[in-house]
């Protein structure tokens, strides 16, 4: 079952980077988070990506970069004429500082990619597709590092020579994309002011002056899921930040998130993690010591 927190299991190293994976069969993602970075590099398909309230266009040479616990979905459209083809690395950005501060403007602009509360989380390298390709292979081939260090010393460079691809594009900050909200982005960013509230499909609908059908087929079709998920998700990620940092009660939680019935958020949350509220908290709290 596909869980909203996904666990990365590093086993002692800084950083993960899998082989290029090739999909041609049904590939509607689910909201998810992890504890550390995650870029997602997509060499072949279409579809869409949602991160911090917006949906962006899954194309051939777009880099998606996904923060610590920041939520996000991935959706592809896929067949065997048009697989979806993609490279994921996963990192943990704070292991890499002191390795990167003799590079000033890469430390710099890691430190925007993974520490600033809105940045950019889709960049377009198409012109640097086949450099980066070249640079992966090269790396999954490599020969096995004699040492720690050797293998720490390859994984620097690897995400060094991300960086410089990403900045041959220029600022991150010119990669964006000036547009109008679609609804679904519409209806993510009214979710996030309004998501501790009793609320449901109508009130989302009514706000946006739309039907709750014509709604749910405009979010389906923009980002492969339905509207409900994503208000679960959004509700049940606030509730894990609350059971991390706060003393509160899952009584409490559970209205803070907009749950008055108690019993249902502890079955919602439950479903969507495969744990209990209390449950999830000994477990952080634990990982903590």
């Amino acid at each position: 079952m596909n869980y909203l927190f996904e666990h990365v299991a590093f086993h002692g190293k800084p950083l993960l980077l899998g082989s290029p994976t090739r999909t041609t069969d049904v590939f509607a993602g689910f909201y998810h988070w992890h504890p550390c970075c995650e870029l997602l590099l997509v060499h072949e398909g279409t579809g869409s990506v949602i991160v911090g309230q917006k949906t962006y266009e899954m194309r051939p040479g777009r880099l998606f970069i996904f923060q610590p616990y920041q939520l996000h979905k991935v959706f592809a459209s896929v067949s065997e004429e048009t697989p979806y083809v993609r490279t994921i690395m996963f990192f943990q950005p704070h292991m890499f500082e002191q390795a990167l501060r003799p590079f000033p403007s890469r430390y710099a602009l890691l430190d925007r990619l993974w520490r600033k509360g809105e940045g950019e989380s889709a960049i377009d390298l198409h012109g640097e597709l086949s450099y980066l390709e070249h640079t992966i292979d090269r790396y999954n081939n490599r020969p096995f590092a004699s040492n720690p260090v050797a293998e720490e010393e390859d994984m620097t460079m690897l995400l060094l020579h991300y960086l410089e691809a990403i900045s041959l594009r220029g600022s991150v900050a010119e990669t964006a994309e000036y547009r109008p909200f679609t609804y679904s982005e519409q209806a993510m960013q009214w979710i996030e002011e309004h998501y501790a509230e009793d609320i449901g499909l109508e009130h989302i609908a009514e706000a946006l002056h739309l039907s709750k059908f014509y709604l749910s087929r405009l979010f389906r079709r923009e980002t492969g899921g339905s509207l409900s998920d994503y208000l679960i998700a959004r509700r049940i990620k606030q509730a894990c930040r609350l059971l991390h940092t706060t003393p509160y009660s899952v009584e409490h939680i559970s209205a803070e998130v907009g749950y008055p019935n108690v019993s249902y958020f502890i079955r919602s949350f439950k479903t969507a993690l495969g744990t209990t509220p209390l449950q999830y908290r000994a477990a952080a709290r634990k990982a903590g010591q």
